[in-house]
């Protein structure tokens, strides 16, 4: 734990150090002035939209570029030579992009609608969802070389992810949506201005907890294969 803890902190003076927070703050501030010019009856839907895309995107492409970027300055040849184990880097560095997630989503709610309908559930479809989709996007970005690599491959392995806002805007409705992760995210994230029943609580919060062990396991295996018996560190 202290492990992956040490790994989080040093994370987080990364991505302050590389500008993330700067420049999540500005788009931050970009979705709170696209959100005050939305009429007031179409703000609940588009609020939930956003932030939708917002941990979806950031986990997704963020991740794509840390890893892409670490492994061009070499830092893996030494890194699992320590006693860091790869689900403890890996938790690490999902976890500080959530935090980021969190933060940014919670500040355009707040900008929008004060604290009405803000709870632990809407948090929790945030932070989970960028858990689910900081993954994926690792497990991408250790199989691809380059940065154009990953962009071109990206939708092969995201776009399926966001069919469910279909059914949320009424443009087709189908069962199988609930066998997405991001089916229970719409839920938790749109909990606010539609509450939910106990088993679609209990189905969103469910359905992403899986989503991330499966998304876990898949990033791992990636993540060994591609990186740590290509340098001949321990396959922990």
């Amino acid at each position: 734990m202290r492990r992956m803890l040490n790994a989080w902190g040093h994370d987080i003076h990364f991505q302050v150090r590389q500008g993330f927070y700067l420049a999540y703050l500005l788009i931050t501030v970009m979705y709170c002035l696209l959100l005050s010019l939305v009429p007031s009856g179409a703000r609940a839907d588009v609020s939930v939209l956003v932030v939708f895309s917002d941990p979806s995107a950031l986990g997704f492409f963020f991740i794509g570029g840390i890893v892409l970027l670490e492994k061009g300055q070499n830092i893996y040849d030494n890194l699992f030579v320590t006693p860091l184990q790869v689900g403890e880097y890996m938790a690490a560095k999902t976890l500080s992009l959530a935090m980021l997630s969190t933060l940014s989503a919670a500040a355009v709610h707040l900008s929008a609608f004060g604290w009405e309908g803000f709870s632990l559930l809407f948090l929790a479809g945030i932070l989970l969802t960028s858990a689910f989709f900081t993954l994926i996007g690792l497990g991408l970005a250790v199989r691809c070389g380059t940065l154009n690599g990953f962009f071109l491959a990206s939708p092969l392995y995201s776009i399926i992810y966001y069919v469910p806002v279909l059914g949320y805007l009424g443009v087709y409705e189908s069962p199988l949506y609930y066998l997405l992760p991001t089916q229970g995210t719409l839920l938790l994230l749109a909990s606010p201005f539609h509450p939910l029943t106990i088993w679609e609580v209990l189905y969103g919060l469910a359905v992403l907890v899986v989503g991330i062990g499966l998304a876990y396991l898949w990033a791992k295996r990636s993540f060994i294969n591609h990186i740590v018996l290509k340098i001949g560190g321990r396959g922990q």
